[in-house]
């Protein structure tokens, strides 16, 4: 692999390497990992119900409108969703197909734009970086609009990139049709991005000459066309309500305080960076002492200063802007990834021409040895839970700490390149064994899964889930499944013969007795039956639950 890693090969052949690799990070587990709450259940169920209503405009959670998103990330997983899937039928993999597709295109598009900052080995390395990523691989794993954004925006970033150095029609046509993509799959994300960049960079360097090599009036107006037949139309039938919603009420609310309980300081994508860029931390922090000294200098190449100088305008800007806003997810800054990895991928070949940026590249050997540990005693945690048949992990465990000890000492020492592949060979192994065999068996935290293979289909039976009100349980069991507040209702209503009720024992209060619920049924020779038990971790909220699973039956 060394010898692999220090040679110039063709695009074709770096190409097959990176599909390779990305696939290898990307596929293990998107079938056998269980719908994940909460954010990707909701993309799921909703998609799954845009395609059995045939409505693509007027996007549901069961009879809610879900207006936070456009509508492009749920358009395209119901392509494979209709391919692969029959009606009622729900395969979880298929609605993942397309994040895995946004993290191929995320490399390829990283590898592209990268070929105009540091040639071909440079471009090679950065896009390997970007497919080894943690938190990108952990988005490329999920049905949601992360990774398709960050492939997006990758995209958008390479041919600014391209432009920069060299005016080209085609780039600038590519550019605004991926924009006007970015804005279907994620809104505004993107466009402010760019903004950002390009204000800063020009502010920065007083060069906005090569801004007219954007004006592209074919794809500016493929582009509104990608956007504005839908803005109006969404607009139109919900009655402007999908923009207040979605402005006012979803990216209002993440401005004005932490929503769903994920309000944190500024600081924490700076604190939490050693784990979400791992094993890419080896080099992140040499990129940034690369960049500044690139961007810095006066002399030497001048187009890889601008490239430089543009990179940092793509990142701290907006990496500013999510700091200060105070919801906050570990994936947030994700569209920055691709020009973190550029930086870095700049770094390795200035260590490893120059030796240079010793400081650095030791406190990065540091930052990822700290967090090559917390994540094997994670997954050994984990672990703990299998079986021994299936306990890999245990026999797997001399060689993630081999790995992991040896990137961090070439890397102190200044051997970057071994300490680079050892680094990729620890995440290419220890990933894949993650999501193909831990996380699937991890059989606390399947509580939906388990109970919908224990009650009825919630079109033929009234199913009321009052206190386990995770979206995977709607997705598992059916979008009629009553939760919260409506099963709350339908208990007081009264309760018949054929009723399933889901009750949580730790959360559950004394109306929820079964005294309580049988004074609640209609026919007097009907009781509540305890048929199972599922007993489990609701991971979202971090408490254990009981789930007892009564139905209304004769009475015995």
């Amino acid at each position: 692999m060394a010898g692999f890693f220090s040679q110039k090969h063709s695009h074709r052949v770096y190409g097959v390497f990176l599909l390779v690799l990305t696939l290898w990070m990307s596929l293990p587990g998107i079938s056998s990992v269980q719908v994940i709450d909460r954010d990707e259940a909701r993309f799921a169920q909703a998609t799954t119900q845009m395609v059995e209503s045939g409505d693509y405009l007027n996007i549901k959670f069961q009879d809610k409108a879900r207006n936070k998103k456009p509508a492009g990330i749920y358009w395209l997983q119901s392509v494979p969703v209709k391919i692969f899937t029959k009606p009622g039928e729900k395969k979880i993999w298929a609605h993942r197909l397309i994040s895995v597709l946004g993290a191929l295109l995320a490399v390829f598009a990283t590898y592209w734009g990268a070929l105009a900052v540091l040639g071909r080995k440079g471009a090679f390395l950065s896009a390997g970086i970007l497919a080894t990523t943690l938190v990108f691989t952990a988005e490329a794993h999920i049905a949601k609009t992360d990774a398709v954004l960050c492939g997006l925006s990758a995209l958008c970033l390479a041919c600014l990139l391209r432009l920069q150095k060299q005016p080209n029609s085609l780039t600038s046509f590519i550019f605004w049709i991926t924009l006007g993509a970015a804005i279907m799959v994620k809104g505004p994300i993107t466009p402010i991005i760019i903004i950002l960049s390009l204000l800063t960079y020009g502010v920065w360097t007083q060069d906005f000459n090569w801004l007219k090599s954007l004006i592209n009036i074919p794809g500016i107006i493929l582009a509104l066309l990608l956007v504005v037949p839908w803005a109006i139309a969404i607009g139109v039938v919900t009655d402007g309500a999908f923009f207040k919603d979605s402005v006012v009420g979803d990216m209002g609310s993440k401005i004005a305080g932490g929503q769903e309980g994920h309000g944190l300081l500024p600081g924490y994508f700076l604190g939490s960076i050693s784990l979400a860029f791992w094993p890419g931390i080896l080099l992140l922090f040499p990129g940034i002492a690369f960049a500044r000294l690139v961007a810095s200098k006066n002399s030497g190449d001048p187009e890889l200063r601008r490239a430089v100088r543009f990179l940092i305008c793509w990142i701290v800007p907006f990496w500013i802007i999510l700091e200060l806003t105070p919801t906050k997810l570990i994936h947030y800054p994700l569209p920055l990834y691709p020009a973190m990895a550029i930086l870095s991928a700049g770094a390795f070949f200035a260590m490893l021409d120059t030796g240079a940026f010793e400081r650095t590249r030791k406190i990065g050997a540091v930052l990822f040895l700290i967090a090559s540990i917390v994540l094997i005693a994670a997954i050994f945690g984990g672990d703990a839970w299998l079986s021994d048949k299936q306990s890999i992990a245990f026999y797997s465990f001399p060689l993630f700490l081999a790995l992991a000890f040896g990137a961090t000492y070439c890397m102190w020492i200044g051997d970057v390149r071994r300490a680079t592949i050892m680094g990729l060979m620890l995440t290419a192994t220890l990933s894949p064994l993650t999501y193909q065999i831990i996380m699937p068996n991890l059989s606390d935290t399947q509580v939906s899964r388990k109970i919908a293979g224990l009650v009825p289909d919630s079109r033929t039976t009234r199913i009321l889930s009052p206190n386990f009100t995770e979206p995977s349980l709607v997705y598992e069991v059916g979008k009629d499944i009553r939760l919260g507040e409506k099963a709350e209702d339908g208990i007081a209503q009264g309760l018949k013969r054929g009723d399933v009720l889901l009750i949580d024992k730790h959360e559950a209060g004394d109306r929820h007795s079964v005294l309580n619920l049988n004074s609640r049924i209609i026919d007097p020779e009907t009781c509540l039956t305890e048929n199972h038990i599922v007993r489990g971790f609701n991971y979202s909220k971090g408490d254990p639950v009981e789930i007892r699973i009564l139905a209304a039956e004769a009475c015995d």
